[in-house]
C-alpha cells in the first residue's frame, strides 16, 4: 500500500468520524425542541442556538463526499437533515422568489409586531430622533394590527406619552397588559420626580378589540394579552400578545460577550462563561413553563389564533415548537435568509414571531425593517383571507 493512498484512507475515515460528531450535534438540536429543559436535562436546551451552525456542518459534510470518492457517505448528513426537517425548516427563509407583498390593501389583513425597548427611553440609541422615527416607521406602514413589547404608559395617564399619538395615526382601538411599573428616573434623567410608569404590551387596532383577557402564565409578571379582533361580523380572530422570558444580561455580560468576539484570551473566561451558561439555561426553563401555559389557553380558543411577540428564544427550540403548535410561522411562508429580528449578541438570533392559523389565513406577505431604533428589528406579516366565515372552525 502505498504511503498516499494510507494518508487518504485515515484522512477519510477521521473525516467520517468528525460527520457522525456534527449527526449527533445535529440531533441533540433537534431533542432540544422536544425535552421539556428542566433540572439536568436543561443543558440539552441550549443546543437549539447552535440549530444553525449544526446544519452548516451538515451541508458541508454533504458536498465534502459528493466530491470524494466515497459520495454513498453523502447520504449520511443529507438522512439526519431530512430526520431532524422540523428544527432545520424554521432556521433558514427559503422564499427567494415568487410575489413578497406587505401593502395594505383592501381584503387583507397587516400585523406588525415590535418590541420598541420603551421607545429608547435610556437613549440606547444614541439617537435622539428614535421616537419620532419609531412612530414614524409604524405610519409608513401602516398596519391594521399593532402589537408592541416594552410598551410603556405614565401611571398617571394611559394617553401619554404614546398612545393618543398612536391613535391619532388611525388606530382608535387600543388595549394594554400590565408587567411592571417603576420610577421613571430608573431609566432616564429626564423624569419628573415621584414619576412612574407602566410596561408590558399594547394593541393597537383599526378594528373593534372585544372581550379583553390576561392571561397570567406563571406566580410573576408574565402574561398574554388576549383579544378577539372584529375585522367584520363574521370574521373574527383570536390575537394574543407575549413577551417571554429574557435572559436579562446585564452591561458586564453584553461587556464579556463582546471582549470575547474580539479576545478569546478574555481574563476569568471559564467562571464567566459558565455564568452565563447557567443564565440561558435558567432563562430557558422558565420559557419553557410559560410556553406549556400558553399551549394550554390557547387550545381553548374559539376563534382562529395569531399569536405574536418577542419569544426571546429561537427558532427549533422547545418554547418555539410548544407555541406554534400546528399555527402557521409567517416567516416560514414568506421569509429569507436567517431573519435576524435581535440587534445584539449573535446575527442567528430570530426570535419575535408572527403564527397564525393557516386555515384561515394565507400569508402574502412578510418583512423585518432593518432599522437600528430598538434593539429588536419589527416584524410584519400581510395576509389574505382563506375564508369568508371565522366565527368559529
Amino acid at each position: 500500500m502505498s504511503q498516499s493512498s494510507l494518508f487518504s484512507r485515515i484522512f477519510r475515515s477521521l473525516a467520517l468520524l468528525l460527520n457522525i460528531a456534527v449527526i449527533a450535534w445535529l440531533l441533540a438540536c433537534l431533542a432540544a425542541a422536544y425535552i421539556f429543559p428542566q433540572g439536568k436535562v436543561s443543558i440539552v436546551s441550549l443546543f437549539s442556538f447552535s440549530t444553525f451552525f449544526a446544519i452548516v456542518a451538515n451541508l458541508a459534510f454533504l458536498v465534502f463526499w459528493l466530491f470524494s470518492s466515497k459520495k454513498k457517505n453523502s447520504l449520511l448528513s443529507l438522512i439526519a437533515l431530512g430526520l431532524c426537517w422540523p428544527v432545520v425548516r424554521p432556521v433558514w427563509g427559503t422564499n427567494y422568489f415568487g410575489n413578497n407583498d406587505t401593502s395594505a390593501e383592501a381584503q387583507r389583513l397587516k400585523i406588525m409586531t415590535w418590541n420598541v425597548h420603551l421607545f429608547d427611553l435610556g437613549e440606547w440609541t444614541k439617537d435622539k430622533s428614535s421616537k419620532e422615527r419609531i412612530i414614524k416607521l409604524i405610519k409608513e406602514e401602516n398596519p391594521d394590527i399593532l402589537c408592541l413589547q416594552e410598551f410603556y404608559w405614565d401611571e398617571a395617564s394611559d394617553q401619554e406619552p404614546y398612545t393618543q399619538l398612536l391613535q391619532q395615526q388611525g388606530y382608535p382601538y387600543a388595549k394594554f397588559s400590565i408587567e411592571n411599573r417603576m420610577k421613571k428616573s430608573v431609566m432616564t434623567s429626564h423624569a419628573g420626580k415621584g414619576e412612574i410608569i407602566n410596561i408590558g404590551h399594547a394593541v393597537f387596532s383599526k378594528f373593534p378589540l372585544k372581550n379583553e383577557q390576561r392571561y397570567a402564565l406563571d406566580s410573576s409578571r408574565y402574561n398574554m394579552l388576549s383579544v378577539q379582533v372584529a375585522v367584520a361580523e363574521n370574521r373574527i380572530f383570536s390575537l394574543n400578545v407575549v413577551h417571554l422570558t429574557s435572559v436579562a444580561f446585564g452591561r458586564r455580560e453584553m461587556s464579556y460577550i463582546e471582549d470575547v468576539k474580539l479576545n478569546s484570551k478574555a481574563p476569568d473566561r471559564e467562571a464567566k462563561s459558565k455564568f452565563i451558561l447557567r443564565k440561558l439555561r435558567d432563562a430557558t426553563e422558565k420559557r419553557a413553563r410559560l410556553a406549556v401555559a400558553i399551549d394550554s389557553v390557547k387550545r381553548r380558543m374559539e376563534h382562529p389564533i395569531i399569536i405574536c411577540g418577542d419569544f426571546n428564544d429561537v427558532p427549533g427550540s422547545y418554547v418555539y415548537r410548544k407555541v406554534k403548535g400546528s399555527l402557521g410561522d409567517a416567516f416560514t411562508a414568506k421569509g429569507k435568509g436567517l431573519g435576524r429580528t435581535y440587534l445584539k449578541i449573535f446575527p442567528t438570533l430570530r426570535i419575535d414571531y408572527i403564527f397564525y392559523d393557516d386555515k384561515a389565513l394565507k400569508v402574502e406577505g412578510y418583512d423585518r425593517p432593518a432599522v437600528g431604533l430598538s434593539d429588536h428589528f419589527p416584524v410584519i406579516a400581510t395576509f389574505s383571507y382563506r375564508k369568508t366565515d371565522t366565527t368559529g372552525l
